[in-house]
């Protein structure tokens, strides 16, 4: 099955081919990234109500295993929705910049990028 015939990176058996199982307390923090698009620690900790440090520990995780970007602006870190991060950075570098470079910008595995970047072409990125 190739990685076009998934509609999502949020797609389970997506998720299950490249070994990703998410715990209860990692699945909340990602559906505070996916309903808010851009937050930082603070932000998702208010929306879960559990503290900034527990929420920091599990954006870092979840951006590690590859399915939440980070930008760092300033002194602040962002953690942003994959699709969403990929089209600022579009936007932000343009369509002339490699994947890998764009991977590197906003902090993700480089397939994952390119997976989202052909969703976004196919006009399939929600």
């Amino acid at each position: 099955m190739s990685d076009m015939e998934y509609d999502s990176i949020y797609d389970i058996r997506f998720l299950m081919k490249r070994g990703i199982v998410l715990s209860q307390p990692l699945l909340k923090t990602l559906e505070a990234v996916i309903a808010l698009k851009r937050v930082t620690a603070d932000d998702v900790a208010k929306y879960t109500g559990r503290a900034r440090t527990i929420e920091s520990r599990y954006l870092s995780r979840l951006n590690k295993i590859g399915i939440v970007a980070k930008v760092k602006e300033g002194r602040k870190v962002y953690y942003i929705e994959p699709v969403e991060a990929v089209k600022e950075a579009l936007q932000k570098y343009g369509e002339g910049l490699m994947v890998e470079q764009l991977a590197h910008q906003i902090s993700l595995p480089a397939d994952i990028v390119r997976f989202i970047v052909e969703l976004i072409k196919s006009g399939k990125a929600k």
